[in-house]
């Protein structure tokens, strides 16, 4: 396809995107909305067998999810955007947790991908307006038809009166060995079709605020991620928030495999979404027993809310 070869070309892209009304100023009212991504690694509360019974990938331990609770009430944010859920009884059970713990995001939604493991899922403190989770779209592979693992979420959330959000959410597939394709030859194929997701949301509405989020398995200078961001000055085109902890660390992963350190989450942001961005209430959250909850560590965004002032 033309479109996916000129996507190879600009290479050098789980998101919000809001939609605010004709008219209305870039000024923050000064009510940020708190935005998390976070790979939680495994939230699974019963093991997942194979045909046979054997435990292919055994559950989350108590104190691992106790973990997740409490960072996540720690950071307090408005919406957490998740990779690694298991069920949708275990993103209840979390959503559950939570609210006894005094964050209540009561509205969620979750995206039944191919991987029937790890999946994509949302929690909100606001009402999700629309839900357009895709867990279709797909790609050939040495001539073989696949589907993105865990499918993409997208979903438009209404933070205010003012002003609506839409955040899309991927997953791409891990730098793991597998036998039967090369994973990265996977992973940039899925994330061609995200760009053309992403790619069309933008060149139907150029004014779109767009955020992605996700844990892409690839560093900012892969062709995965720069091909995601798009060529630089085009209206479709997304920044990489160089997000970092409070010592100035930029990694988010732990592959204790090989005992590596690397960047491979992120969070991109559109032209129109960037001066919105609360840059010093933006970053990725340091917490002393991090490897207690997961391998990944959450990325923070804030986002201020613009003020409306009517066109003349």
């Amino acid at each position: 396809m033309d479109f996916r070869r000129a996507i190879l070309a600009a290479a050098l892209a789980v998101g919000l995107i809001a939609a605010c009304p004709a008219g209305a100023s870039t000024r923050s009212t000064g009510k940020g909305v708190v935005f998390t991504a976070w790979n939680v690694r495994n939230y699974l509360l019963r093991p997942i067998k194979d045909a046979d019974g054997r435990i292919l990938t055994p559950p989350k331990t108590a104190e691992s999810v106790d973990a997740v609770v409490a960072t996540l009430i720690r950071i307090a944010p408005d919406i957490v955007g998740l990779c690694e859920i298991g069920s949708e009884a275990d993103l209840a059970d979390l959503q559950k947790r939570l609210r006894n713990g005094g964050l209540d995001l009561p509205h969620r939604t979750w995206v039944g991908g191919a991987d029937r493991e790890r999946h994509l899922a949302l929690l909100s403190k606001y009402p999700l307006e629309s839900v357009q989770n895709d867990t279709t779209s797909g790609f050939k592979l040495d001539g073989l038809p696949n589907r993105v693992r865990r499918g993409l979420l997208d979903c438009t959330i209404a933070v205010h009166p003012d002003c609506k959000l839409r955040i899309v959410g991927a997953h791409l597939k891990s730098r793991r060995t597998a036998a039967e394709f090369d994973q990265a030859d996977f992973r940039r194929e899925e994330s061609l079709v995200l760009r053309e997701h992403l790619a069309g949301i933008l060149q139907a509405d150029p004014a779109s605020k767009l955020l992605v989020f996700g844990d892409f398995n690839d560093a900012k200078n892969s062709p995965v991620v720069a091909g995601l961001l798009g060529r630089r000055g085009d209206g479709d085109s997304l920044e990489l928030l160089p997000l970092a902890d409070k010592m100035g660390d930029h990694w988010t992963y732990h592959w204790a495999e090989s005992d590596e350190y690397s960047r491979v989450d992120h969070i991109m942001v559109s032209n129109a979404l960037r001066p919105l961005v609360v840059r010093s209430a933006s970053r990725i959250h340091r917490e002393p027993a991090w490897l207690k909850a997961s391998d990944h560590r959450p990325l923070v965004v804030t986002i201020g809310i613009p003020r409306t002032k009517v066109a003349p």
